[in-house]
C-alpha cells in the first residue's frame, strides 16, 4: 500500500532497501580466510568455503550481480552513467593460500584478489605464519577470470613508512605484477585499510586508478576513488548477515549481534 510506514520486519530483511539499488551506487564486500579453521583470534577474518557458497548463492537468488574491476573503473572515471542494478563486488585480500579453491569455484562472480606480491609463496607474517599463495596459484587465478590487484609488496602499513619506502611498497608492487601476469587491474587494497591523504597522492602516483579502502559505506561515482570503501565478511556471518552488507555496505547493527549472541 503506497506510503504505509515501514515494518520491522522491512528493516530485518532490507526489502525496501533492496527495491532501491537502482545502479547509482554499489557495495563491496571483503574476505580474508577460506579455511573455517576458526583459529583463536582469526574468528572474525576466516569463513569456510561451504559458507561462502551460501552466501553467493543467496545473492545469486535475490537478483545480485558481481561487478568486475573494469566496470567499477569505467564508473569512477565517469565512462559509465550506472552500474548493473543490484551491482555487488567480492573482494579478497591477502592471498592466502586457502583462497584458491573457492576462488576457483566462484570466478564467475569475478573477484577481485588483491596480492602482496614479495611474499607470494611464503607466509603471512601478519596472520600467524599461514601459506600465501605462490606465483602459480595466482596466475591459474587470473586464467581463470579472477581479477589480480595490489596488496603492496610486503602488506606492511604504509602510514608507518617514510616516502621512499612508500613507494617501493606501492610502485614496485604494481610494477612485480605487470611483470609476472599477462593481465592485472591497477587497483590496489591498502593492508589493514591504512590510508591517509599522503598515501592516497602517492598510490596515485605510482600509477594505481584506483584503491579500496576498509571503510564502510557505498560507493557512489563521486566517492573517492582512492578511497573506495568495503565492508568485512566475518567468520560467523550466514546468508542473511551478508544480503545485509550487501544492500548496505555497513556493518551488522547491534540488536542484530545481541541476537546472535543470545
Amino acid at each position: 500500500m503506497s506510503g504505509q510506514a515501514p515494518t520491522r520486519l522491512d528493516s530485518i530483511w532490507g526489502i525496501r532497501a533492496l527495491r532501491r539499488l537502482d545502479g547509482r551506487s554499489y557495495a563491496a564486500l571483503v574476505y580474508h580466510r577460506f579455511s573455517g579453521e576458526l583459529k583463536p583470534g582469526q574468528e572474525r577474518i576466516d569463513i569456510s568455503p561451504r559458507r561462502f557458497s551460501r552466501q553467493l548463492r543467496a545473492l545469486r537468488l535475490l537478483g545480485f550481480r558481481p561487478l568486475d574491476a573494469d566496470t567499477i573503473l569505467a564508473f569512477h572515471a565517469g565512462e559509465l552513467a550506472s552500474l548493473p542494478r543490484r551491482g555487488v563486488a567480492i573482494t579478497v585480500d591477502d592471498a592466502i593460500a586457502d583462497c584458491v579453491g573457492p576462488l576457483l569455484r566462484h570466478a564467475r562472480w569475478r573477484p577481485q584478489l588483491f596480492v602482496p606480491t614479495a611474499e607470494l609463496g611464503g607466509t603471512a607474517h601478519w596472520i600467524d605464519g599461514e601459506p600465501v599463495a605462490s606465483w602459480g596459484q595466482v596466475a591459474e587465478l587470473a586464467e581463470a577470470g579472477v581479477t589480480i590487484g595490489s596488496h603492496t609488496r610486503h602488506h606492511r602499513r604504509l602510514t608507518r613508512l617514510g616516502m621512499d619506502e612508500r613507494g617501493e611498497e606501492l610502485g614496485g608492487s604494481l610494477a612485480e605484477l605487470r611483470e609476472r601476469l599477462p593481465t592485472v587491474s591497477a587497483i590496489l587494497a591498502y593492508p589493514n585499510g591504512d590510508h591517509d591523504d599522503a598515501v592516497c597522492r602517492d598510490a596515485e602516483a605510482a600509477g594505481y586508478a584506483a584503491a579500496f579502502t576498509t571503510e564502510k559505506g557505498r560507493n557512489r561515482v563521486d566517492t573517492d576513488r582512492y578511497r573506495l570503501r568495503r565492508v568485512s565478511v566475518h567468520g560467523a556471518d550466514g546468508a542473511l548477515a551478508v544480503l545485509w552488507k550487501a544492500i548496505t555496505g555497513e556493518a551488522l547493527p547491534g540488536w542484530w549481534l545481541r541476537l546472535r549472541r543470545d
